[in-house]
């Protein structure tokens, strides 16, 4: 159960209530109207260490919030590691930044797939090492402050782990690519040509990794008749014809006269 490093997950929380941390929101969110417009189901959820909704372009209509602690708008509160639903039974999971602050993420990885059904989505959202903001991680990481306590883990190495647990990589969007600064004359991001039309390189402060759950395949298997069978070391011998035996009619004996002897 502490998967999550709660203690962070507190500062972080605040962080996204300051500016620069609602200048990510801003950008986060026009991106995941882009995505989710796409996507279809029944079941939604988020798992979030912030309050901000980042599904409220979807079609699905049972959407649903989880937190670690009892905060305004969630709908549930449970730990991201055990998650209390059936397996294979939501359509989309989106986790906004837990694996940064998460000492095992892998196992979050793993509960995560255990509730997203096969074919529905998984979209991670990150900070990305490589990347501005994560030359700042290495020089403020010894003040011990949100966000730059939190792992920055590398796309390349969560996609690793995603098709291990047997899952493909549709797309990775990148964004952020200034320093976390507050900027004066900011403009809210504009998404709405499509994704596409954005420059996409690899060294954006956030990324987001889309992924699809893989469908199981069977091994299908051949039957026997098709098997080959090796004759090489047995010898053959003749049949032996099957000997029925003789069929005796019996005649119903009939009776004698009887003659007084």
């Amino acid at each position: 159960m502490n998967a999550v490093l709660t203690g962070q997950v507190r500062e972080i929380e605040a962080w996204f209530q300051g500016s620069i941390g609602k200048q990510v929101i801003q950008t986060e969110t026009a991106i995941m109207d882009e995505l989710l417009e796409e996507m279809f189901g029944y079941h939604m959820l988020q798992l979030s260490i912030q309050q901000a909704d980042l599904y409220t372009r979807s079609p699905i209509q049972h959407r649903m919030k989880s937190s670690l602690f009892e905060v305004a708008g969630s709908d549930l509160t449970a730990y991201p590691d055990a998650l209390p639903f059936e397996s294979d039974c939501i359509d989309v999971l989106i986790s906004h930044h837990l694996l940064d602050f998460s000492n095992r993420p892998q196992e979050l990885l793993r509960e995560f797939s255990r509730v997203v059904l096969p074919g529905g989505r998984l979209i991670l959202l990150g900070f990305n090492p490589y990347s501005l903001w994560g030359v700042t991680r290495s020089l403020m990481s010894w003040r011990h402050r949100a966000p730059w306590n939190s792992h920055f883990l590398a796309p390349e190495r969560l996609m690793d782990w995603l098709n291990i647990l047997n899952f493909r990589i549709d797309r990775t969007i990148y964004s952020e690519y200034g320093l976390p600064l507050i900027g004066r004359h900011r403009r809210h991001p504009d998404y709405s040509l499509g994704l596409s039309r954005r420059y996409n390189f690899p060294f954006g402060a956030v990324s987001i990794i889309v992924a699809r759950k893989q469908v199981e395949t069977m091994t299908p298997l051949k039957p026997k008749w098709f098997q080959r069978r090796e004759f090489s070391n047995l010898s053959l011998v003749k049949p032996v014809a099957r000997v029925h035996p003789a069929r005796i009619h019996l005649k119903q004996r009939t009776a004698m006269p009887d003659n007084g002897l």
